[in-house]
């Protein structure tokens, strides 16, 4: 786990103990990591109205001796994540689109897909995705959700979990009409929930009533300081960095897969519903059959 994430997590924890001031401080560490990291004290302080002294108590709460230390660690998770705004990246993309541009840019996603594909084992250990799965495996009822780019990774976990297990459900929210998808959710039941930042308020608003009601929350996202991130009972995290306009949603499918496979290796009747499935599919005609092509 990196020296960012082990922050987040302790000012996740300390959080409730900590003076009033203090918490607010470390909210604002936790929902603006870039603002933390691009600005300085005075102007993060003038931003917040918190006064300028609770920044180094924070930080030598925290065992750093300069608020400065602190400041590093926010720097050097920024510099490797790259925030930016989708309508700016466009920009820049269609700038480059010229000459050896294009040429460019396909060098610099190969790069980044790599790069993505192994912060996400530097990012998750395995004991995180194996905790996932044995919530969402002994969960009475799982419920998956997800929004806007993440719907399609949504279906996709949803259509592996209903491959080893009929407790899979997928929150869709058909016809603007969400609560009825969720109508039983209790403590005995789970939610997957995907979502990367800028979050969907759909899905926030449903992580949020599943914990409410006792539900266990598994979220896949993007920080720790996201919105999903900071209410989820676990949480895998999914470097999506891309040189397009759009954020690179490889690592949400490599952990979508990944976590769905130890799902599978908890699940006693897993081979036989499989191999019930897919002769069902077959009765039905569901692949090609034509031997010309």
């Amino acid at each position: 786990m990196s020296e960012y994430q082990t922050l987040q997590d302790r000012l996740k924890q300390a959080l409730p103990q900590l003076p009033r001031a203090l918490q607010a401080a470390a909210t604002y560490f936790l929902e603006n990591p870039g603002n933390v990291a691009t600005r300085s004290m005075r102007q993060v302080a003038a931003d917040t109205g918190i006064s300028l002294g609770n920044f180094p108590r924070l930080a030598k709460t925290l065992g750093y001796e300069t608020y400065n230390e602190l400041r590093a660690v926010y720097s050097a998770h920024v510099q490797r994540s790259g925030i930016g705004d989708y309508h700016l990246r466009a920009e820049t993309l269609q700038e480059v689109a010229v000459g050896e541009g294009q040429s460019r840019v396909w060098e610099e996603f190969r790069k980044a897909a790599h790069r993505n594909v192994d912060a996400l084992f530097e990012q998750n250990h395995l004991s995180q995705v194996v905790s996932a799965a044995e919530v969402l495996a002994m969960a009475r009822t799982t419920y998956v959700i997800g929004m806007q780019a993440s719907v399609s990774s949504a279906v996709y976990a949803k259509y592996l979990g209903t491959m080893v297990s009929d407790r899979f459900r997928i929150i869709s929210g058909l016809g603007g009409v969400f609560a009825d998808d969720i109508a039983e959710i209790g403590p005995q039941d789970a939610m997957l929930a995907i979502s990367m930042r800028p979050s969907s308020e759909f899905t926030i608003r449903m992580a949020e009533a599943a914990k409410a009601r006792g539900a266990k929350l598994v979220g896949i996202t993007d920080s720790d300081a996201s919105p999903l991130g900071l209410i989820a009972d676990e949480v895998l995290l999914t470097p999506n960095k891309s040189p397009l306009f759009f954020d690179s949603y490889l690592s949400v499918t490599l952990l979508v897969e990944l976590l769905l496979g130890f799902v599978t290796m908890q699940q006693p009747g897993a081979v036989a519903r499989i191999e019930e499935m897919e002769a069902n599919r077959v009765a039905l005609g569901e692949y090609w059959k034509n031997k010309d092509y």
